[in-house]
């Protein structure tokens, strides 16, 4: 396992809803974007299969949580060298193996977090705190039975603990499995920080930074993306605005933005064609694309306002 094939026939196995981005061809940062509505819970992950190659790029990261953070969805790494039922911390990317990613979708309850200062297992606090009041114990009882202090037993009712293994254990014997967490269930995505704009010239950088300027201006919050098939995207209360500029030929550029159109659709955002000549914005128009050239970037207050 851990090819996107085989990925994509565990999201089938699981009743999910998925694209799979295929722009760009080389350091893409998005591969598939999954997700899942039941009676319940929303559930939704934008992925990234990985090599040795992408493991040790920062920005393909940054990428994958930039998506994230705009789409509510968890950042997901499927790297093979992790081990079976363990979830890595990467700088806020969970990175797990295929087979624990496919205990995910299951259902499956994944407890135990490595980080770069070992291995520890998540708690459900409130069901600790439950279980801990059902049996008439007081936080120094417990204390006393796990060998830490109060407080730490304190801590670990709070939201997001997580305990070493030694503990765990202990924890487990005394309450049973039901205090064990569930890192997927529990994560939060951090954001990441806004783009700052950099004069250039009228290439497509210049073309985003004209657009960063003028979204800036209207109260709008701009992340700038490198490595997948959108370029920008700005977002203000629940409007969630994505632009693509168009790339050196044409047919790529409706790869490009047939692929964006996939991602776009299913993080509920709106996309925008940025067209460099008035001649290809008609070929775009005529593909149902909502598109504009350099020259009337002004009229895009009208899709803002």
């Amino acid at each position: 396992m851990g090819t996107i094939n085989e990925i994509e026939k565990v999201l089938v196995r699981g009743y999910y809803d998925y694209s799979i981005i295929q722009y760009p061809e080389r350091n893409k940062s998005i591969d598939i974007i999954a997700s899942k509505i039941n009676t319940t819970l929303r559930r939704s992950f934008i992925l990234k299969v990985t090599s040795t190659r992408y493991s040790s790029h920062n920005k393909l990261a940054k990428d994958l949580k930039k998506m994230a953070t705009l789409s509510g969805a968890l950042p997901i790494l499927i790297d093979e060298q992790v081990d079976e039922e363990v979830i890595n911390d990467r700088d806020k990317v969970l990175v797990m193996s295929s087979s624990t990613f496919e205990k995910v979708i299951n259902g499956e309850k994944i407890f135990l977090l490595k980080t770069r200062g070992g291995v520890f297992v998540k708690i459900d606090s409130k069901e600790l705190k439950k279980r801990r009041e059902e049996k008439g114990m007081s936080l120094g009882e417990l204390a006393e039975k796990l060998g830490v202090s109060r407080i730490s037993i304190y801590d670990y009712e709070k939201e997001d603990s997580y305990v070493s293994i030694d503990v765990a254990e202990k924890l487990v014997d005394i309450f049973g499995e039901q205090v064990l967490g569930d890192i997927i269930n529990d994560f939060k995505v951090t954001e990441e920080k806004e783009y700052e704009p950099i004069v250039g010239r009228e290439n497509s950088k210049g073309i985003i930074n004209l657009l960063i300027k003028k979204l800036s201006v209207n109260g709008y919050k701009i992340v700038k993306f490198d490595f997948t098939t959108v370029d920008l995207a700005a977002s203000k209360d629940d409007k969630k605005m994505f632009f693509c500029v168009e790339t050196e030929d044409v047919s790529t550029s409706l790869k490009k933005f047939n692929e964006a159109n996939k991602l776009v659709s299913k993080v509920n955002g709106e996309l925008i064609i940025v067209a460099k000549t008035p001649k290809t914005l008609k070929t775009y128009e005529r593909e149902s694309f909502v598109v504009y050239t350099l020259d009337d970037i002004d009229k895009i207050d009208d899709e803002i306002n």
